[in-house]
């Protein structure tokens, strides 16, 4: 079959698959207009409620624990949007971490030479997580799924189970940029996810590869048929979400001048949870990063807000946890919604044609 009778074939389902991604963005609008009335409303009951939460000291430690949590969620929510995850990025934290303090530590590098160590580190894993996914053809859920387990268990071995500090190391300015302030106050560690926010931001909606993103989630083999790349699509993806797993090990390094082999346990669910609860479609194809951001935002006003009312760090995840579990039946039941729509429209047409 040519090229061309391929492309004619798809173009209904193209079509098609345009019409049912505007149909969730449309929906989509509205459930973010709620989602920012629960921001607003859970930062209004935290305010009111938990001691010192206003407080200049603890917004701006809430914005250095929130900035390492959407500087990933930014790509992790295109990863999303193309129907992929990855489930590894905690492990991969840990591990860049280790390498970073290996490299000031054992091989003599500034902290500036370990930063790059930590960012190279994360983008050969997204490189490894991309092709095994998109090449070999394992399931992103099942190679994260190995990630995630190979990843920490290298990180520990290489620590041997202990962190390694290196708060003699050379290379202070990078220190100061990691872990410095702007502004009265504002933590470096904001600017640097601010940043990574506006690019994301650009890149997915204004340029021709943001546009790839959707449309390989919203209907792949379309995509194919029209010369979109999806594979390379997704694979970048991977790569973007390594190279910012490095950039916040790096980040972190400069902060603590250690690594630690336990560092990013638990991280793949709260940025999972941010991307969440912030709206991104479960089923791809529809999402943004204003979402993400307030979902962020949420995970973490819940975990600090809860802290400071005196509820145990389980209790916060168990939260958390139900939290997500609404936000994914919810999704589940607009877009049964919608489809039921659609059926009656479709009905109706038929009715009339009749």
């Amino acid at each position: 079959m040519s090229s061309e009778t391929l492309a004619a074939s798809a173009s209904p389902a193209a079509e098609r698959s345009l019409r049912d991604v505007l149909l969730r963005v449309g929906a989509r609008g509205g459930r973010q207009a709620a989602l920012t009335a629960v921001a607003v409303g859970l930062f209004v009951y935290f305010s009111a409620s938990a001691p010192h939460f206003l407080s200049t000291d603890n917004i701006f430690d809430m914005a250095k624990v929130g900035a390492f949590l959407l500087i990933v969620a930014v790509p992790m929510t295109m990863l999303f949007i193309a129907q992929q995850l990855d489930l590894s990025v905690g492990s991969v934290y840990g591990l860049c971490a280790i390498l970073m303090a290996i490299a000031i530590s054992d091989w003599g590098m500034s902290l500036w030479g370990g930063a790059v160590v930590a960012i190279v580190a994360g983008v050969l894993v997204g490189m490894l997580n991309g092709f095994v996914t998109q090449f070999v053809g394992v399931p992103a859920f099942i190679a994260t799924l190995a990630g995630f387990s190979l990843f920490r268990g290298l990180a520990v071995g290489l620590a041997g189970g202990n962190p390694i500090y290196y708060t003699d190391a050379s290379g202070k300015g990078f220190s100061s940029l990691a872990n410095g302030t702007v502004l009265n106050g504002v933590p470096d560690q904001a600017i640097w996810a601010f940043v990574v926010f506006v690019i994301g931001g650009f890149v997915l909606r204004y340029t021709v590869f943001g546009a790839h993103v959707y449309a390989t989630g919203g209907n792949e083999l379309a995509s194919q048929a029209t010369g979109i790349r999806t594979r390379r699509v997704k694979f970048l993806l991977f790569v973007a979400t390594g190279a910012a797993v490095g950039l916040i090990a790096a980040l972190q390094g400069g902060w603590l001048l250690q690594g630690d082999p336990g560092t990013g346990n638990g991280f793949e669910l709260q940025v999972i949870a941010a991307v969440i609860i912030g709206g991104v479609a479960i089923q791809g194809g529809a999402g943004g990063l204003y979402g993400t951001l307030l979902g962020v935002a949420i995970v973490g006003m819940l975990a600090n807000g809860l802290v400071l009312q005196g509820v145990g760090a389980n209790w916060t995840q168990f939260y958390v946890g139900l939290l997500i579990g609404v936000v994914a039946t919810a999704e589940v039941a607009i877009n049964r919604r919608e489809d039921v729509r659609r059926l009656l429209r479709r009905t109706w047409r038929e009715v009339r044609r009749g």
